[in-house]
């Protein structure tokens, strides 16, 4: 939960810090949010202000901001435009090839099988199907899914 009173800039110091990274700068901060795709002149405005793709990319700021091993998003895409799901989806393969773990919850099939090592399908807290890199790439996911959510008969 970002707070709408805070800029960006003071929303990524406010949970860098309380993630244990105390020594990270303005100039470090500008960074992180450049580097998710913030327009500059959105460093030092309220977030109560921004559009939900807005606040979608402070927030994985502040992933980036804590340099975990682990990420975990939900719907990291949701909100966003082409481009900048996009640049998320590139920006998320460059923090694999660092070796972070990433588990996604999402409803975009086509980002999940741009990036993904495996993929459960969830229903109703459930998960019912999980499958390898290997065999979701041989199947098609839509139908997959929609077998699975017991929505096989919209297909037919």
């Amino acid at each position: 939960m970002l707070y709408g009173n805070f800029t960006a800039r003071q929303n990524l110091d406010f949970f860098a810090k309380l993630g244990g990274k105390t020594r990270l700068t303005k100039a470090d901060y500008y960074a992180l949010l450049r580097k998710v795709g913030l327009q500059d002149e959105a460093f030092e405005k309220k977030l109560k202000t921004f559009s939900k793709g807005m606040r979608q990319k402070v927030g994985l700021a502040i992933a980036l901001a804590k340099d975990a091993d682990n990420m975990l998003l939900d719907e990291p895409t949701s909100g966003l435009d082409p481009q900048a799901a996009a640049e998320l989806v590139a920006l998320l393969k460059e923090q694999k090839r660092e070796g972070k773990a990433i588990l996604m919850c999402t409803h975009d099939i086509f980002r999940a099988k741009e990036l993904a090592d495996e993929v459960g399908i969830m229903k109703q807290g459930h998960m019912v199907k999980r499958l390898t890199r290997k065999e979701f790439l041989e199947e098609d996911m839509e139908k997959l899914y929609l077998e699975y959510i017991g929505q096989h008969d919209l297909m037919n």
